[in-house]
C-alpha cells in the first residue's frame, strides 16, 4: 500500500493564516488585562478578570480549579497558537507536528472555560436585588480569540489532511438504540433545568441551557447568547443529526466517511462538555456568591456524553471515523 502524499501549505494559505493568528493572539494579549464583568455582591462590586478568578480560587483554598482556570484559559491558548504558528511557518509540516496539530483542533474548545464560568454567573445574578453582574469588553474579547484559533485550527488540518481512502466494503453499522438514546438524553439536557437558585435572599429560578440563549441576550451580552446557542445547542444537535446520517448509510451499505468527517467537525465545536466542567467548578466555588441546587439537567448532560462517547467508539471500533 502506497503512502498517503504529503500536503503543503500555499502562499495564501499562510498569509490568511497568519492574519487570523495575529487578530487572535492581540485579543488574547487583550484580555490579560481586561475584566469579563463586574461582579456586585451587596453594595460592594468588584472586576473579574482571568487573574481575578485564579486568585479567588486560590484565596478559598480550591487550588485545582485555579489550575484549571491557568491552564485552560490563559497557558493553553498562547501554547496553541504557538503550534498554529509553527505549522504556518513550517509549510509542509513532518508527522509530529502534524499531531500537535490534531490534538489543539481537538481540545481547543477547552480554553473556554472561564467564558462559560461567566455566563453562567451572568445568568443566575440576572434581575436579583442582592446580587448582580455587569457585562465588560473582556467577554466578546475572549470568544474572539479562542474562535479565530479554532477557526485557523480547522482551516490547517483540512488543508493538510490527505484524501481518504475509500473502502471497497462498507463495514458493519453499530446497534441504533445507543444513538437513539443519545438523541433523548441530548433533547432532555438542553430542555431540562439544570441548575437551581435556592437562596432565601434571591429570587428562586431553574435554568436549562436553551434559555441561557434569552436571558444573556437581555443583559446585551450578545456575542456569549451566540456563543451558547451555537456551541451548545445547534453543534451538538448537528453532530447527532449528522451521526444519524452517517449510520443510516451504514445500514444502506454505502459509503459515509464524508458525513461521518462532518460529524466529527460538528462535535469539535460542541462545548457541552466544556460547559458541563465550568457547571462543575460553579457548583463547588459558587456558594460565595449563592446557593444553588443541581437539577436533573446536570444529571442528563453526564449521560449524554458518556452515551456520544459509547457511540462514537462503537463506530470507530468497525473503521468510521
Amino acid at each position: 500500500m502506497t503512502s498517503a502524499p504529503v500536503r503543503s501549505l500555499t502562499r495564501r494559505d499562510r498569509q490568511l493564516a497568519c492574519t487570523l493568528l495575529g487578530a487572535s493572539f492581540a485579543c488574547n494579549v487583550g484580555v490579560l488585562f481586561i475584566p469579563f464583568m463586574n461582579l456586585r455582591r451587596g453594595l460592594s462590586s468588584e472586576p473579574y478578570s482571568l487573574f481575578h478568578s485564579v486568585e479567588m480560587f486560590w484565596r478559598n483554598g480550591l487550588y485545582v480549579l485555579a489550575a484549571l482556570v491557568v491552564g485552560f484559559s490563559i497557558v493553553f491558548p498562547f501554547a496553541k497558537l504557538a503550534v498554529l504558528g509553527a505549522v504556518v511557518a513550517s509549510r509542509q509540516p513532518d508527522a509530529s507536528l502534524l499531531r500537535w496539530l490534531h490534538f489543539v483542533e481537538r481540545h481547543g474548545k477547552w480554553s473556554m472555560l472561564d467564558v462559560f464560568l461567566v455566563c453562567l454567573i451572568l445568568v443566575l445574578t440576572s434581575e436579583q436585588l442582592f446580587v448582580g453582574a455587569e457585562p465588560l469588553a473582556g467577554i466578546p474579547l475572549f470568544i474572539t480569540a479562542i474562535a479565530l484559533s479554532m477557526v485557523v485550527g480547522e482551516y490547517l488540518s483540512g488543508r493538510l489532511r490527505p484524501p481518504h481512502e475509500r473502502e471497497e466494503q462498507p463495514p458493519v453499522p453499530p446497534r441504533g438504540w445507543w444513538l437513539a438514546l443519545s438523541g433523548l438524553a441530548l433533547g432532555a439536557t438542553l430542555a431540562l433545568p439544570f441548575l437551581g437558585i435556592a437562596d432565601w435572599r434571591l429570587v428562586n429560578r431553574d435554568y436549562s441551557i436553551i434559555t441561557l440563549v434569552p436571558v444573556l441576550w437581555n443583559q446585551s451580552t450578545h456575542l456569549g447568547a451566540g456563543l451558547t446557542g451555537a456551541f451548545l445547542v445547534l453543534a451538538p444537535l448537528a453532530a447527532w443529526m449528522t451521526s444519524f446520517a452517517s449510520w443510516w448509510r451504514l445500514r444502506q451499505k454505502e459509503d459515509n466517511q464524508d458525513l461521518n468527517a462532518w460529524a466529527a467537525g460538528f462535535r469539535r465545536w460542541s462545548m457541552l462538555e466544556v460547559f458541563g466542567l465550568a457547571l462543575a467548578v460553579f457548583a463547588l466555588e459558587g456558594e460565595h456568591l449563592m446557593k444553588t441546587e443541581m437539577r436533573w439537567g446536570a444529571l442528563l448532560l453526564a449521560g449524554t456524553l458518556a452515551l456520544q462517547r459509547a457511540f462514537d467508539t462503537a463506530l470507530n471500533r468497525r473503521g468510521v471515523g
